[in-house]
């Protein structure tokens, strides 16, 4: 049998440096090594060295032949895989194709496999793999990889809660967290038991309770009355969220739990340690075999000593595949050896460097393919410049003058419009702050359209009275014609700015209070070509942040009604708008860089 070196590193994609391989080793190949866990009781315990993976490697053909090579001992240990913080990089570092072939490799050693996901799966820190599928994709191909469990981070619910706990209805594998509650009901389970090879292995979930108003807007977590109704476990100053764990720790002993790990989205925040720390839960808690931990996307690993005094390891997976995480248990001594496999080029995937080539590998690309002509491919034809800059003045460096955050522009013209028209709304009201791009005429994509708005939030329509949106026009030209983040662009509504008049807007904290006296700036407002009318309700679609968090000082808005909150985000209502709403081509509607006139000065 020829094999060749190509081959040869390829097997080892297996990541475990115990894989023997038949002929001539080059001494330069790569070798990617596994570490187990270091022993310390300290928080604050050092890093651990990290193993690398050499690049400048000759790749050279092997032809001798394989007669020698004995068949490997089989073995019966339990193996847990565990992947965290994967972000919807699919492709990056080990990627599922890399841990597709670790799980083979064991698997053909005669071992069980178990593959666990401690969350941060479908969004977050620049992958728009998962952004313009709103996870989806990611779902698809963890079904396909074949994952046991996961549990929920705190990048799964920036689409809002409701959502997420849809989406994972198209999930074949079940998701894990016993501190997440819903009107005061569980909205996940808490914790399986897995019964491999005679043994009973529970996976208890936990998800950092700093999920809700610090990492994702608490608007995510209401109803259509604006009321919270969901539970992170936070009180007590960590109490509340120790004692749901360890109930259902104990809960899976008592059902013949072998083993208990807890999977958890907590991680090791130097702050906030009650909320955020895993050494702190581990302390005060008992039972916990091995913590499996994400969310700061450390590689850290060490043991803690529980509430009874017995050490627990924890490991810090990374992200984005740079690590995957192993506990083995041991058949013959029931031990476990808990680690890491680490990829730490940063030019080259695993895959790319050893032309790794499996189910995964395929399912991957098809999915890059799909999200390549979704995100990249061509949706319309911008006519004209959409600006958020002035057309002709440049600054001291030649660059064009921004003028969107003081002034109407066809670009926000153009994004207003775009909320308006696709959410049906009366009015749209965008604060400049949100537009931070321009697009130059000719076909454009998705892409295109995430580079004008690449907040990449939801928009929210809520029922507001005509004075309402009076004085949020009041707050938002009260500097005019100065800059200003929260200046309005505006659709559905015409306006005068009276210069003249001083700002009456009584304002707290940055944030607007009322506007005193009967005096004010903006005057002639029109909605829909009527003189608007102070009491009478209208729709106004914006962003979550300006209607229910106050962004940019906007709190006329926070009591209004909830009429419903787009699952779209804002850069796909543009694409929708421009492909849909305008068949594909801006026209002539947006040719004026000055806009339609909708903002105009009376002094």
């Amino acid at each position: 049998m020829k094999r060749t070196k190509l081959f040869a590193s390829a097997v080892l994609i297996a990541l475990i440096a115990l894989c023997s391989c038949s002929g001539k080793e080059n001494v330069n190949k790569p070798v990617i090594v596994s570490t187990p866990v270091s022993i310390t009781t300290a928080a604050s315990a050092p890093d651990a060295q990290e193993p690398e993976v050499t690049e400048d490697v000759s790749v050279t053909e092997d032809t001798s032949e394989d007669e020698s090579e004995e068949p490997a001992k089989k073995s019966n240990d339990i193996v847990i895989l565990v992947t965290s913080d994967t972000h919807c990089s699919p492709q990056k570092n080990f990627g599922y194709a890399g841990l597709y072939r670790i799980r083979e490799k064991f698997q053909k050693e005669g071992c069980e496999v178990l593959l666990v996901d401690d969350g941060d799966q479908i969004e977050g820190h620049g992958e728009m793999f998962g952004t313009a599928t709103q996870g989806e994709q990611v779902i698809d191909l963890m079904n396909k990889m074949g994952y046991d469990c996961a549990i929920p981070g705190n990048h799964e619910f920036v689409y809002g809660a409701d959502y997420y706990v849809e989406l994972t209805k198209k999930a074949n594998f079940p998701i894990l967290s016993c501190n997440i509650f819903r009107k005061g009901k569980l909205v996940f389970k808490p914790y399986i038991i897995k019964e491999v090879r005679g043994k009973k292995i529970a996976f208890v979930g936990v998800t950092t309770p700093r999920t809700m108003g610090y990492y994702t807007s608490v608007s995510m977590f209401m109803n259509a009355n604006a009321r919270v109704i969901y539970e992170f476990m936070d009180g007590g100053k960590g109490k509340t969220l120790n004692n749901v764990i360890q109930k259902n720790v104990d809960k899976a002993r008592a059902a013949g739990a072998d083993y208990v790990f807890l999977v958890s989205h907590i991680g090791q925040a130097k702050k906030y340690k009650e909320y955020e720390n895993i050494t702190y839960v581990i302390q005060n808690t008992r039972g916990i075999d091995a913590v499996l931990d994400g969310h700061s996307h450390d590689v850290r690993r060490f043991e803690v000593i529980n509430s009874e005094g017995n050490p627990v390891p924890r490991i810090g997976i990374g992200s984005k595949f740079s690590r995957i995480g192993y506990v083995r248990i041991s058949a013959e001594t029931g031990k476990l050896d808990v680690g890491l496999y680490s990829w730490t080029s940063t030019s080259t995937s695993a895959s790319e460097l050893f032309g790794i080539k499996n189910e995964m590998s395929e399912e991957v690309d098809k999915a890059l393919k799909k999200y390549d002509k979704t995100f990249n491919g061509k949706r319309g034809t911008v006519t004209a410049p959409l600006l958020i800059t002035d057309p002709v003045k440049t600054d001291a460096e030649g660059n064009p003058v921004k003028i969107v955050n003081k002034s109407e522009t066809n670009m926000g013209d153009f994004v207003a419009d775009a909320f308006r028209f696709t959410t049906g709304a009366d009015v749209a009201l965008v604060a400049s702050d949100k537009i931070s791009g321009s697009l130059q005429a000719g076909k454009v994509s998705m892409h295109d359209m995430f580079s004008v708005t690449p907040a990449a939030k939801k928009i929210m329509v809520v029922e507001a009275t005509g004075q309402q949106i009076l004085d949020a026009l009041e707050w938002a030209y009260r500097r005019y014609p100065k800059g200003n983040a929260g200046f309005l662009q505006v659709s559905g509504i015409s306006l005068k700015i009276d210069t003249s008049e001083k700002n009456h807007c009584k304002s707290k904290n940055g944030k607007f209070v009322k506007v005193e006296g009967k005096k004010r700036r903006v005057k002639n407002v029109k909605i829909g070509g009527l003189p608007v009318d102070p009491k009478r309700k209208y729709k106004v679609a914006s962003y979550i942040s300006l209607l229910w968090r106050s962004s940019d000082g906007f709190t006329m808005f926070k009591e209004c009604k909830r009429v419903k909150t787009e699952n779209r985000l804002d850069f796909q209502l543009l694409t929708d708008y421009l492909q849909v709403n305008l068949n594909g081509t801006t026209g002539n509607r947006y040719n004026d860089p000055s806009g339609q006139a909708r903002i105009s000065r009376s002094k």
